[in-house]
């Protein structure tokens, strides 16, 4: 390819693309704070925080009693673990994004590691073994893995636990946005994520979701003045524990007025509509890079994935993208694709006319 063409984003699963109008929600909100600061943010506390809880407990088909606002998951996960026991049996996928399971390493859990068969499917199967024969008493996982784009199915995987006495916290960071998470249906009891993904609203701001038996057999160990959940009285003090413990001191207004002008239009828009959409370009790239010699990480079909593609680096294929403004991510030896509501057809085929013309060279 001799001639540089105009750039091709195709890296939403490194940092999703922020649209116009949602930067300017956060831009037209803190222009307040250059007259009245106090009353802007007085006001945000009062009325826009709850507003934002119930669009995002909207996405999430959930009551907003089960969400708290977020400045991102490794903050929340940590905060979730101090409220564990510490005795607890762990599983966790070797090959999962540090940040899940850090907090369980770094706080000497009893955990248990599993792995993948082929690089890519994590067997539902061999995680029930698993369970009953360690005795495990959580489980946590990615709902889609940050470097395969294996999609663990949440459903199934929640059925097991609750069959074992297990709990499960998920990880939402890879598909929240992108793919349909009701709550009222699934059998989770805790799922974080960041929004600066597939909920293209920027870093500083994120979602936690947590029902109400996990809240109260493991009160948070966190809190603060704006949690408004802890109070003087008499005899002492009084916690009343809620999802708000996880919302102490002052959040970002900027990154969560952008957040509610992404929840607007995902919750306008539909996950499910944006999901079809992606899983087409998904298709379209899969069944192009058939025929191409690359090797494609968990095969051709669309079973068990969301808009992740990853192939083998060889080489020099991830160099060659880019020289030609086609931009992904190399990790671990893999070149990933992430494809979100805003790519086209025109972007798959720009990419694997790329590859093609890589291949010959």
């Amino acid at each position: 390819m001799s001639e540089k063409k105009s750039l091709v984003y195709l890296n939403t699963a490194a940092c999703g693309l922020i649209p116009e109008p949602i930067m300017q929600a956060g831009l037209s909100w803190y222009s307040s704070f250059t007259i009245n600061g106090s009353t802007s943010s007085e006001r945000w506390r009062n009325e826009l925080q709850t507003s934002i809880k119930a669009d995002a407990a909207a996405l999430l088909n959930t009551a907003p009693k089960n969400v708290a606002l977020i400045p991102n998951f490794s903050f929340t996960l940590n905060a979730v673990v101090q409220s564990l026991k510490g005795d607890e049996k762990v599983l966790l996928y070797r090959k999962d994004y540090p940040s899940l399971y850090i907090p369980f390493v770094i706080n000497n859990f009893d955990i248990t590691w599993i792995d993948d068969e082929d690089g890519f499917f994590i067997d539902p199967e061999k995680i029930s073994a698993v369970i009953k024969e360690k005795k495990i008493n959580i489980v946590a996982i990615s709902h889609v893995q940050y470097q395969s784009g294996f999609r663990a199915d949440l459903a199934q995987l929640g059925n097991i636990c609750r069959d074992n006495n297990a709990l499960l916290i998920v990880d939402a960071t890879q598909s929240l946005g992108a793919i349909e998470t009701d709550m009222s249906a699934l059998p989770v009891d805790v799922l974080i994520a960041s929004n600066y993904k597939w909920m293209n609203a920027g870093y500083g701001n994120g979602l936690l979701y947590m029902n109400e038996t996990f809240l109260q057999t493991y009160p948070p160990k966190i809190s603060g003045n704006n949690s408004q959940t802890f109070r003087f009285t008499d005899d002492g003090y009084v916690n009343e524990v809620s999802i708000n413990n996880y919302e102490p001191g002052s959040l970002d207004m900027f990154g969560f007025m952008i957040m509610q002008a992404s929840l607007a239009e995902k919750n306008k828009t539909g996950i499910r509509q944006i999901a079809q959409h992606n899983f087409g370009l998904a298709q379209k790239l899969l069944s192009g890079l058939a025929s191409l010699p690359v090797r494609v990480i968990g095969g051709q079909t669309l079973e068990n994935r969301c808009s992740i593609i990853s192939v083998e680096e060889t080489g020099g294929l991830h160099a060659w993208l880019s020289q030609n403004n086609i931009i992904t991510t190399l990790r671990n030896g893999l070149v990933r694709i992430s494809a979100h509501y805003y790519n086209t057809d025109e972007d798959i085929d720009a990419i694997l006319h790329c590859i093609s013309d890589w291949s010959k060279r």
